[in-house]
């Protein structure tokens, strides 16, 4: 008896705590890159899902749903360069503690380390993030310098044209601490 007690306590301190954020609103994922004689490579997503596990808020974005506005590029993107079908999502992790949540009615903006996981690999990084609070609703919007060469990404490059290695990323959704 005395152990199933010892068990189920043991249980319970090694549950993560419950989610207590709730993506609200409408988000998006964004990703820019440039080439030579003012080439620009932009690619955006809807698709945002956030996760929280209380100690660790997790931005996941679905690589497949990126569009650049020409099909046969996204494909190429898809397909070539990211291959999603083996990394389909692209993921930041930053640890709560590193976040400062601002009062009502203010905004606070931070740069937090993280880690990134793009393309199986995963690497430390620097993300800049502003936070907006309206009662118990925020705006969130980060930014993420990124080099595809960290990750392992060949260089997108057609009829001569080859995107530099950075990028910049952004990320905004709205969300609710629960």
């Amino acid at each position: 008896m005395r152990s199933k007690i010892l068990l189920t306590l043991m249980m319970l301190v090694a549950t993560p705590v419950l989610a207590d954020l709730e993506r609200s609103g409408p988000a998006s994922a964004t990703f820019s890159g440039k080439g030579p004689a003012g080439f620009k490579l932009e690619g955006k997503t809807e698709e945002v899902t956030l996760k929280d596990d209380g100690k660790t808020v997790v931005i996941s974005v679905p690589l497949a749903t990126l569009k650049t506005g020409i099909d046969l590029r996204d494909r190429h993107m898809r397909e070539k360069y990211l291959e999603v079908e083996k990394f389909p999502h692209a993921v930041l992790e930053v640890l709560w503690t590193a976040i400062q949540l601002p009062e009502d009615g203010k905004t606070t903006t931070q740069t937090v380390p993280g880690k990134m996981t793009l393309h199986g690999k995963t690497k430390d990084v620097s993300v800049t993030y502003t936070l907006k609070r309206t009662g118990d609703a925020y705006e969130a919007s980060g930014k993420l310098p990124l080099n595809l060469k960290d990750f392992d990404i060949i260089l997108p490059n057609y009829l001569g044209v080859t995107v530099k290695p950075d990028i910049e990323t952004l990320t905004s959704f709205q969300f609710k601490k629960k």
